[in-house]
């Protein structure tokens, strides 16, 4: 049996751009000492694939104790985003990912599924050159969940014959809510995904994963 197609989120999976994340968010919090930035950033990789919205709101409410207004939130996302953008578009890939695309993307329909702001997550995809192997490239405000399910229904794929790779909890529930078998790409048995579900087959990168793929079936 052929695949149907591919889904894949981007940091940690595609790029090696989780710790860009990290460091944005700790400069925005540093203000606010070292024990919030602590908290932040414990929270942060232990949680992700959550939205940065989520998280502004998640951390004014439980670390700082303080509102965040509509306004307040959009202007911390805007220096988010000019934070990171550039380092992710030029962070180092995750090991055999463009290869992997190479050989699969004539063959296997490939969609980017990120939490990252959709308009942001495009403009990365394509400054990074790597537009050319994906169907569509979809981000949030919809959940990973809402894309996923969306792109099994417009184009009529059997669930079960998709992959999504990712390397985040939120990655994984999306897979199973939509019955998609999941492929971890991690940095090591300690990552925070593994803790929670540890029968995930996962590989450190696509080079450990390619021959796998070409002989099993999921």
């Amino acid at each position: 049996m052929q695949y149907e197609a591919f889904f894949l989120d981007f940091d940690g999976v595609l790029a090696d751009s989780v710790e860009v994340k990290t460091q944005a968010f700790t400069r925005l919090f540093e203000p606010y000492g070292v024990e919030v930035v602590a908290k932040v950033i414990e929270h942060h990789r232990n949680h992700g694939g959550m939205t940065r919205d989520d998280k502004f709101r998640h951390y004014y409410t439980e670390f700082l104790g303080e509102p965040l207004t509509e306004e307040d939130l959009a202007d911390l996302c805007q220096r988010f985003a000019r934070l990171v953008v550039d380092e992710v578009v030029h962070a180092p890939e995750i090991p055999g990912a463009e290869s992997f695309l190479k050989e699969w993307h004539d063959q296997v329909p490939c969609f980017v599924i990120s939490a990252t702001p959709e308009e942001e997550i495009r403009e990365i995809v394509q400054r990074r050159a790597l537009d050319v192997y994906f169907r569509d490239v979809l981000g949030s405000p919809v959940s990973k969940k809402d894309n996923l399910e969306a792109v099994l229904n417009r184009y009529a794929l059997h669930p079960g014959g998709c992959i999504f790779f990712g390397d985040a909890e939120s990655d994984y529930r999306a897979a199973r809510q939509c019955k998609v078998p999941f492929l971890g790409i991690l940095p090591g048995p300690e990552a925070p995904l593994l803790k929670a579900f540890r029968d995930i087959v996962w590989f450190r990168n696509f080079n450990e994963m390619q021959q796998w793929l070409s002989a099993n079936r999921l």
